[in-house]
């Protein structure tokens, strides 16, 4: 069955196991691998390519994390997910409970419209009447999925989300409500011996609206969309080909509903459009050794949905990585400890275009523009895996952690992000 096949056919699926405990299977693996989550196998997938899921299931998952610098507590999240059936006969389904925004997307850490589509995350505040007395991203409050296998080589999934929140001060009398949907779908086929394709094609809308006084705003336009595929190829016996694609778009913007005239600072919303091309290579070197090395084109386009036409205002930004390049090695050091390290190279430029025609140009390491989008140079990932009877315990760590041993032996001792040594735990229990 297809569950099988996902963990047994391909060899470069396989992650390294121990015993007869579960393999390493988390978001921390991933990000600590360099972010290189669609070219390998992983438990993580069933965030992004949802009809994964039947391959994963009978399991518990629990992560706590920071983002954007902030401390561990920053997200949380629990996730159940369960075969119904033999050999999940009747589906595999999933319910998972994440505290925070989604722009700290947790369980969603893997898909990237969590963390760049998601509404008011890119421009921060969308233009309130009041502006700051709000979060434009509302509270994430469950996530349901299910996956079901069809026959011997196709499988289908399903995952929905809802988010939202509500406010209200009666002193002020400021009333306020947000809401996020998205419902996602994917498809997998296997095509023969040494063949996987996965797809996934992701919507999601936005709603709400706030009154203060006699003024009123509401969203105007809010949607966003995402179609992403990656084919395995088992090009060799310990070599897999993995090319992926992905396109995504969002618009969100608010309007004035009600007379007087409210105000709403011009420019406000933000229109995003993503295009990636990928090819990645991972690679067995020998039972102990998992090496991913990738390539990676990615163009993305950002500008406001209701623009300023004010002379000299920002317009547009566009950022071009060409190529990033991406390389990250997993060792089984023992029975029960994996070491992970990676490092992601970006190689590009961002354009920053001005209303009346005026450019400006910008490479990594050079000074930050008229619209503050400088362009990441490198990025190196460090991490740790421990594996105990059916727990998988992974650990992303900070990039500074090896200088923060001790004064005396390395001179330094003070962490840059101020979150200490470990920024994401993921813990994965079997059943």
């Amino acid at each position: 069955m297809l569950k099988n096949w996902s963990r047994i056919a391909l060899a470069s699926f396989l992650v390294l196991m121990i015993g007869t405990s579960a393999a390493f299977a988390t978001t921390a693996r991933v990000r600590s691998l360099a972010n290189t989550g669609d070219y390998i196998s992983d438990d993580s997938a069933v965030n992004r390519w949802y009809s994964t899921l039947p391959s994963f299931g009978n399991q518990v998952n629990a992560e706590m994390g920071q983002w954007a610098g902030a401390g561990l507590s920053d997200t949380r999240g629990l996730s159940w997910i369960n075969a119904c059936g033999e050999d999940g006969k009747w589906g595999t389904y999933r319910i998972s409970l994440n505290e925070n925004a989604l722009d700290h997307p947790g369980f969603w850490m893997g898909n990237p419209f969590y963390s760049v589509h998601a509404p008011g995350f890119q421009s921060g505040n969308l233009g309130d009447p009041t502006p700051g007395a709000y979060d434009d991203t509302p509270m994430n409050k469950w996530d349901i999925a299910g996956g079901w296998e069809l026959g011997e080589s196709m499988a289908l999934g399903l995952s929905i989300t809802q988010s939202k929140w509500s406010y209200e001060d009666t002193g002020a009398d400021l009333d306020a409500s947000n809401s996020w949907l998205t419902v996602g779908a994917g498809f997998t086929w296997t095509n023969n011996d040494n063949m996987v394709l996965d797809a996934s094609l992701t919507f999601g809308s936005a709603g709400g609206d706030i009154s203060f006084g006699t003024q009123k705003v509401e969203w105007d336009s809010g949607n966003a969309f995402d179609f992403a595929a990656r084919l395995f190829y088992d090009w060799k016996d310990n070599v897999t080909l993995v090319p992926v694609a992905e396109f995504a778009s969002s618009e969100y913007s608010l309007t004035q509903t009600t007379t007087p005239p409210s105000t709403i600072p011009t420019p406000n919303g933000n229109k995003i459009d993503d295009f990636m091309i990928g090819v990645g290579l991972n690679m067995d070197v020998n039972q102990d050794n998992m090496l991913v090395f990738a390539l990676e084109y990615m163009s993305r386009s950002w500008e406001y949905a209701n623009a300023d036409t004010a002379a000299a205002s920002l317009q547009k930004t566009t950022w071009t990585y060409m190529p990033t390049v991406r390389l990250a090695l997993e060792t089984q050091i023992t029975s029960w400890l994996t070491t992970r390290v990676g490092a992601a190279k970006y190689l590009g430029t961002v354009k920053d275009e001005l209303v009346g025609g005026d450019e400006f140009k910008e490479s990594p390491g050079a000074p930050t523009g008229v619209g503050g989008s400088e362009l990441p140079g490198f990025d190196w990932f460090l991490g740790c895996g421990f594996n105990v009877a059916e727990w998988t315990i992974d650990l992303e760590l900070a990039s500074e952690t090896p200088f923060n041993v001790g004064y005396w032996l390395t001179g330094y001792s003070n962490y840059d992000t101020g979150a200490g040594p470990v920024t994401h735990i993921a813990a994965v229990w079997n059943y």
